[in-house]
């Protein structure tokens, strides 16, 4: 089994190995991947998550990347070339990748072979993990980030998506990529009542993540965007009125507070 990595901001994973095909997840750059199939201009691969869709060829270099040391940890961060200063390019919140701190910058190859940085601040270690409070505090912060369906990056995020990326930079665990997986991992908890902030509330063909005080925080269809649903909203009424379980996922003991 071949071994590659993303060479572009975004890659679309499709369902087949067509551009009009649906879009049913993302990978980020320096994603490492497995290559299962190839079919001209497409490879068929598995994401660190293990879900697997089509990918065009030329966001794939092979080889394995070097381990991550760093992950963006806003929502953003600009690339620069060392040598001008030019922007190179972009890296989504969570994109973790190999570097070194020099001149007050943290330094690293770009895909096309420019050397490049990013500001320390945008970063923090790749191990690095929060608690309940960073995952209640990084779902707030995306208020406005555009729903894209198939999305899982600050590009755009569909409602499973979110969720994915919000438990993977804060606690470094994957969940599933889709709804009804997300649904069966964890603790159930039966009843509304009973939810605590940071537990992932399932509907029928949809999830979000509970704030407490019957508020939750959602990438809707609805609204085309993240949103922050209050109880006496219309569409959470609505939401509530459908709603299968809670799912509380263990967290792994803190190693130290994420930035807020």
């Amino acid at each position: 089994m071949e071994k590659g990595w993303i060479a572009s901001t975004v890659a679309d994973m499709r369902r087949a190995p067509d551009v009009q095909s649906e879009r049913v997840s993302q990978l980020l750059i320096f994603s490492p991947i497995e290559i299962l199939e190839e079919n001209q201009d497409w490879v068929y691969v598995r994401g660190p998550d293990g879900y697997k869709g089509w990918v065009k060829k030329g966001c794939v270099k092979i080889g394995t990347p070097t381990a991550p040391k760093w992950k963006v940890a806003t929502p953003w961060a600009r690339v620069r070339d060392t040598s001008n200063g030019m922007p190179l390019g972009i890296l989504p919140l969570d994109t973790a990748f190999d570097g070194e701190k020099r001149w007050r910058k943290i330094v690293f190859l770009w895909p096309t072979g420019e050397r490049a940085y990013v500001e320390p601040k945008a970063v923090i270690p790749v191990n690095q993990c929060g608690g309940i409070r960073d995952l209640l505090a990084l779902a707030q912060s995306l208020v406005g980030i555009p729903y894209l369906w198939g999305g899982t990056t600050t590009f755009g995020f569909d409602c499973s998506g979110f969720i994915q990326r919000l438990f993977h930079f804060t606690f470094n665990i994957w969940l599933p990529r889709d709804s009804q997986e997300q649904a069966s991992v964890g603790q159930k908890v039966p009843h509304f009542e009973d939810l605590r902030p940071g537990d992932i509330l399932c509907f029928p063909g949809h999830v979000a993540l509970y704030l407490g005080e019957g508020k939750m925080i959602h990438a809707s269809g609805r609204y085309a965007q993240v949103v922050i649903s209050k109880p006496d909203d219309p569409y959470s009424v609505d939401l509530k009125s459908k709603f299968l379980f809670g799912v509380r996922v263990e967290a792994p003991p803190i190693r130290t507070h994420l930035r807020s």
